[in-house]
Protein backbone atom coordinates (compact mmCIF):
# COMPACT_ATOMS: atom_id res chain seq x y z
CA UNK A 1 0.00 0.00 0.00
CA UNK A 2 1.42 3.44 -0.91
CA UNK A 3 2.60 5.84 1.78
CA UNK A 4 2.88 8.96 -0.37
CA UNK A 5 1.39 10.25 -3.61
CA UNK A 6 3.52 7.80 -5.57
CA UNK A 7 2.74 4.16 -6.31
CA UNK A 8 -1.06 4.34 -6.10
CA UNK A 9 -2.67 1.66 -8.24
CA UNK A 10 -6.19 1.46 -9.60
CA UNK A 11 -7.01 -1.05 -6.87
CA UNK A 12 -5.69 1.27 -4.13
CA UNK A 13 -7.85 4.16 -5.37
CA UNK A 14 -11.00 2.07 -5.76
CA UNK A 15 -10.47 0.43 -2.35
CA UNK A 16 -10.26 3.89 -0.75
CA UNK A 17 -13.38 5.08 -2.55
CA UNK A 18 -15.30 1.93 -1.59
CA UNK A 19 -14.29 2.41 2.04
CA UNK A 20 -15.68 5.95 1.87
CA UNK A 21 -19.08 4.80 0.52
CA UNK A 22 -18.47 5.59 -3.17
CA UNK A 23 -20.01 3.25 -5.73
CA UNK A 24 -18.88 2.46 -9.29
CA UNK A 25 -20.99 4.15 -11.92
CA UNK A 26 -20.49 3.50 -15.65
CA UNK A 27 -23.07 5.78 -17.23
CA UNK A 28 -21.27 9.13 -17.16
CA UNK A 29 -20.83 10.24 -20.78
CA UNK A 30 -17.25 10.71 -21.92
CA UNK A 31 -15.71 9.99 -18.54
CA UNK A 32 -15.42 6.23 -18.58
CA UNK A 33 -15.61 4.62 -15.15
CA UNK A 34 -16.68 7.02 -12.45
CA UNK A 35 -17.24 6.54 -8.77
CA UNK A 36 -20.08 8.39 -7.05
CA UNK A 37 -21.36 8.88 -3.58
CA UNK A 38 -24.91 9.90 -2.89
CA UNK A 39 -26.80 12.14 -0.50
CA UNK A 40 -29.44 10.65 1.76
CA UNK A 41 -32.20 11.60 -0.71
CA UNK A 42 -30.48 9.60 -3.47
CA UNK A 43 -29.08 12.56 -5.39
CA UNK A 44 -25.42 12.32 -6.50
CA UNK A 45 -23.07 14.17 -4.19
CA UNK A 46 -19.57 13.73 -5.64
CA UNK A 47 -18.16 12.16 -8.78
CA UNK A 48 -14.57 10.93 -9.05
CA UNK A 49 -13.26 10.08 -12.53
CA UNK A 50 -11.07 7.01 -12.22
CA UNK A 51 -9.31 5.90 -15.37
CA UNK A 52 -7.86 2.41 -15.30
CA UNK A 53 -4.07 2.29 -15.45
CA UNK A 54 -1.91 -0.84 -15.49
CA UNK A 55 0.88 0.59 -13.35
CA UNK A 56 0.76 3.61 -11.02
CA UNK A 57 -1.00 6.95 -11.17
CA UNK A 58 1.17 10.00 -11.50
CA UNK A 59 0.90 12.29 -8.45
CA UNK A 60 -0.81 15.02 -10.49
CA UNK A 61 -3.58 12.63 -11.59
CA UNK A 62 -3.98 11.24 -8.08
CA UNK A 63 -4.31 14.72 -6.59
CA UNK A 64 -7.05 15.48 -9.12
CA UNK A 65 -9.00 12.44 -7.91
CA UNK A 66 -8.39 13.53 -4.32
CA UNK A 67 -9.88 16.96 -5.03
CA UNK A 68 -12.88 15.39 -6.76
CA UNK A 69 -13.51 13.10 -3.79
CA UNK A 70 -13.86 15.95 -1.30
CA UNK A 71 -11.52 14.26 1.17
CA UNK A 72 -8.25 15.88 2.17
CA UNK A 73 -4.85 14.61 1.05
CA UNK A 74 -4.13 13.81 4.69
CA UNK A 75 -7.23 11.59 4.85
CA UNK A 76 -6.05 9.63 1.80
CA UNK A 77 -2.58 9.16 3.26
CA UNK A 78 -3.94 8.29 6.71
CA UNK A 79 -6.08 5.57 5.09
CA UNK A 80 -2.94 3.96 3.66
CA UNK A 81 -1.51 3.61 7.16
CA UNK A 82 -4.62 1.96 8.60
Amino acid sequence: MPRSFYHWTYEDVTDFLSAKKFEPFDDVDGQGKSWMNFQENGEPNRIVEVQYVRAFYKPKRLKRMIRQSGFSEEEWLRWTRA
